[in-house]
């Protein structure tokens, strides 16, 4: 596969240019309540002080999402109704990847990567893009440094912390204005796409060991 992105430099450059195009696809979970580390500065005789502890819920209020993202932004949001399984995934497919390639891409060929979650290697859903002679990007099994979308997960996550969210319902609504409207997330998109050859190249020269990313 010859990965071609965008020249940042290049003011003139334009995506029909382009030998192919990556939309890279993940589902992840984002919860109510996440547990992160915070440090105050007490006394000694202050160590159980309610101001000093911070408190945790024993089964948060979790929803695990869907979306694609691409040069040109993030794609279609999609909310998982429980676990993500096949026929879950093939609706998807039609209804929410389908119509974002269109929108970006048109009639030029691009390339769709998803991993090899159990949903994503279904017979059914193989046969589904293989009739729609989608070009997939092979994948390893496990390859944390790759998928350029994690990052934009991560950027989500960190946002989502920083409110005060107290139901699902309060998440989703979040979840979706981030993700389709807050800057940092559109100026990464191009950002983290036109990384995709250095991290290549940083993970060949690490032996397929972590890298910065």
């Amino acid at each position: 596969l010859r990965y071609n992105t965008l020249n940042s430099r290049d003011k003139s450059a334009n995506t029909t240019d382009l030998s192919f195009q990556v939309c890279f696809s993940d589902e992840s979970i984002f919860e109510v309540t996440e547990e992160s580390s915070q440090y105050v500065r007490r006394m000694p005789q202050e160590e159980f002080h309610h101001q000093c502890v911070q408190q945790t819920v024993k089964h948060p209020t979790k929803v695990m999402v869907w979306s694609v993202m691409s040069v040109h932004g993030t794609g279609r949001l999609y909310i998982v109704e429980g676990t993500m399984r096949q026929d879950q995934y093939l609706q998807v497919l039609r209804n929410r990847l389908l119509p974002q390639i269109k929108d970006w891409f048109g009639e030029i060929p691009c390339v769709f990567m998803h991993d090899g979650a159990p949903c994503h290697k279904a017979k059914k859903v193989t046969k589904f893009v293989s009739d729609l002679d989608l070009s997939v990007l092979s994948w390893p099994g496990n390859s944390p440094d790759m998928n350029p979308i994690e990052n934009l997960w991560s950027i989500v996550k960190k946002k989502i912390r920083k409110t005060n969210i107290t139901t699902k319902t309060q998440l989703i609504e979040t979840l979706i204005n981030i993700w389709h409207h807050d800057e940092e997330i559109t100026k990464n998109c191009q950002t983290l796409i036109e990384s995709m050859p250095k991290r290549l190249k940083m993970l060949i020269d690490n032996k397929g060991m972590h890298t910065k990313y």
